[in-house]
């Protein structure tokens, strides 16, 4: 099939994508879709803008479509709902052919399969670079009508990370300084882990709705705050604190057991702080939460995913093995900041 006009474009995304599906009353091909909704619904939009998260020349079509979606469905898992479904705003530069655009698909769709959402429409225009503008939702349980949140910690509560911190970040750095096809194969090959946490996270929803299903058990929902770590730990814990107004800092303490092996290996032959650059990285899509000292243990149990505890709120600032960090971590406005990023 060419790709001669819109239509073509949208008759494709239909070959991968049904109209219809069980949460939409109304599917794509009106003014609107309809949503059918059975509780309070989280919503989320992130925007995947060529050049600002995502190169062309390391990235596939199928990772741009998959990250795309992986991000989203990262903060609505945060949330505690149930990841349901989706829309796209797409520019497109006119240079996409079929095989562009199916491999494109082809990632959405995978993480649209795994957690069975619908793509309920969106829409396209041409600019002179890609952008992917994604709005997701989720359900939430009646009983927590307002999700878990950030700024639910008080001082001596453990703060817990799921999942890894700094191999996206290592990814990042490694594809960057890879100068042509050649080198960007080599350091998929020789860093595998990092590769594929920069360009395909995986979202831990279903982590994020385990933890959910804890606080409501024990009711504690309102004692219980997550967050999906995007912009790195540094940059995330204030705001997971909320210590702005709160006032809390954190004693962080990160083991190097606790650091992912690559990370370990880059930053030993770098003679750099393996703590540290796991500390300052960006986009894992972890999840960062924070809990009564005395809940830890039993929600840690609940968890499928790699979980630990990594410090305690407290007064003041935040600490990283006892000292203050060197970094505030990543700011898409400031002017010292690695690129692409989220």
């Amino acid at each position: 099939m060419s790709i001669a006009s819109e239509d073509d474009i949208l008759s494709l995304v239909s070959r991968f994508f049904p109209a219809d599906h069980p949460l939409l009353l109304l599917g794509r091909g009106d003014d609107c879709a309809v949503l059918r909704r059975s509780g309070p619904l989280a919503v989320t939009t992130d925007v995947f803008a060529e050049d600002a998260h995502f190169r062309r020349r390391y990235f596939t079509p199928f990772d741009i479509g998959f990250k795309a979606v992986a991000v989203n469905v990262s903060d609505v898992g945060a949330s505690g709902a149930k990841p349901s479904g989706l829309s796209i705003g797409l520019t497109l530069t006119g240079n996409e052919d079929e095989a562009w655009l199916s491999g494109f698909c082809e990632g959405m769709k995978a993480l649209c399969d795994e957690f069975s959402l619908a793509l309920s429409g969106g829409d396209l225009a041409r600019s002179a670079l890609l952008n992917i503008c994604v709005t997701a939702w989720g359900e939430l349980p009646e009983s927590l009508p307002r999700g878990l949140r950030r700024g639910a910690a008080r001082e001596g509560d453990v703060i817990f990370l799921v999942g890894e911190a700094g191999l996206a970040r290592l990814g990042l750095t490694l594809l960057e300084q890879a100068s042509d096809a050649e080198e960007i194969a080599a350091v998929k090959s020789a860093w595998p882990h990092a590769c594929a946490s920069h360009l395909r996270p995986r979202p831990l929803a279903r982590e994020g709705m385990a933890v959910a299903r804890f606080a409501l058990e024990r009711g504690v929902e309102d004692r219980i705050g997550l967050m999906d770590v995007s912009d790195g730990l540094a940059r995330d814990l204030p705001r997971l604190l909320a210590s702005r107004r709160s006032g809390l800092g954190a004693e962080i303490t990160l083991h190097n057991d606790d650091i992912p092996p690559e990370v370990r290996r880059h930053a030993e032959k770098n003679g750099l702080s393996a703590a540290a650059f796991a500390f300052e990285g960006g986009e894992d899509y972890a999840l960062a939460g924070t809990c009564p000292e005395k809940l830890w243990p039993a929600l840690a149990r609940e968890l499928s995913a790699p979980c630990l505890a990594i410090g305690q709120a407290r007064r003041g600032t935040i600490t990283l093995n006892g000292s203050r960090p060197a970094s505030s971590g990543f700011d898409h406005f400031s002017h010292q900041k690695e690129a692409p990023a989220s």
